[in-house]
């Protein structure tokens, strides 16, 4: 008896220790897993733009890499302005060699160009850009734009031109301009050889980011437009075709020929087949070309602004009659230079929109 009752008060004391603990212990509510935080919304304008404190930086918190063309409908000789914006934190050595190439729908290369680095604000931010064209005689109307570097393939998109017709044009040559056209001479070859070295080298240098004007008043008469499918009647009977590569004013000899835009003079002599010619950098692959001149005024290497006399208009060279040849060379392709007229060549405002709204407004019909 006295053994049972020892043990009831041994299992009372249990039950009451264990009560008093659990009555003390704190209350610690169920396991519920938190919401996640809302994603910031984009800021609508470039950091520093948008606020004191804009909550989200594009230029420091890109995910992935951006691409983005800038620049109308394209068609066939129309300018084409790619940017590119890495990615925050990618191996700078990833993006070493960095080139847009085009290529037609059988894989053909039609053209393309390497990157520059591009400061789009006093604030000092850049991005990547190139500018190229789409060949005036290409009508394949798709296209693909891959963008290449060192470690190979980083981006392809499709690229769609619209369609575009030239004209067409017999142009008979006397015994002198056919002896221009057809008579081998190791000088033209050497010239046509310095001319191609010019046009084809990219420096790294923006002199101006357009739009162009022309270098003669812009409602004088033209006798050649851009892109016209010429047939060559030679004295001796025979032809040749060719598409002219700018735009002929049908000027007085004498006429001031003007910049179309800030650069640097890369050529001012004279050429057999052009006669009195004269080349400018604008930018990075991007050349504007005065050709058949009377007078040159400026020299090679001097640095000119927009509307600056360059020289006077003549009937040197390969000429029918007194008129000034302008042409615009893009990554040494033909350019339609009304286009470069028409439109900013590098467009920083559009380019910033486009970067902050990530792609959302791309003017061109483009697949990523």
């Amino acid at each position: 008896m006295l053994y049972r009752n020892a043990v009831s008060c041994a299992v009372y004391l249990v039950i009451s220790f264990v009560s008093i603990a659990c009555l003390s212990r704190p209350y610690t509510a169920p396991y519920t897993r938190p919401e996640p935080e809302s994603p910031p919304p984009p800021a609508t304008e470039l950091a520093g733009g948008g606020g004191d404190e804009p909550r989200f930086d594009i230029w420091r918190d890109n995910p992935e890499d951006f691409y983005a063309l800038v620049g109308g409908e394209p068609r066939p000789g129309d300018p084409l302005t790619l940017i590119f914006l890495p990615s925050s934190g990618a191996e700078p050595e990833r993006y070493t060699a960095l080139k847009a190439v085009l290529r037609g729908t059988n894989g053909k290369r039609l053209g393309g160009a390497s990157f520059f680095d591009w400061t789009l604000d006093d604030e000092g931010h850049k991005l990547k850009a190139c500018v190229f064209a789409a060949p005036s005689t290409y009508d394949g109307g798709e296209a693909l734009v891959t963008v290449e570097g060192a470690w190979g393939v980083l981006a392809e998109f499709g690229l769609k031109l619209k369609e575009r017709t030239f004209t067409s044009e017999e142009i008979p040559l006397n015994p002198r301009n056919t002896a221009l056209r057809t008579v081998p001479d190791p000088k033209k070859t050497a010239e046509s050889e310095h001319l191609w070295a010019i046009i084809t080298r990219t420096g790294d240098t923006v002199y101006t980011a357009g739009p162009f004007t022309p270098p003669v008043p812009a409602d004088t008469r033209r006798t050649g437009r851009f892109g016209d499918r010429r047939v060559y009647r030679y004295s001796n009977g025979g032809s040749d075709v060719s598409v002219h590569a700018g735009i002929d004013y049908g000027v007085p000899a004498g006429t001031p020929v003007r910049a179309c835009g800030a650069g640097r003079v890369a050529l001012a002599r004279g050429r057999i087949v052009t006669g009195n010619s004269i080349v400018i950098e604008h930018l990075p692959g991007l050349y504007s070309i005065y050709y058949h001149l009377d007078q040159i005024i400026v020299e090679e290497g001097a640095l000119v602004n927009e509307g600056d006399t360059i020289g006077l208009s003549g009937v040197t060279g390969l000429a029918t009659g007194p008129h000034l040849h302008w042409e615009l060379r893009t990554a040494a392709e033909n350019t339609d230079p009304d286009a470069l007229c028409d439109r900013v060549i590098l467009d920083s405002s559009a380019a910033k929109k486009l970067v902050n709204e990530r792609g959302e407004q791309i003017y061109a019909e483009l697949s990523w």
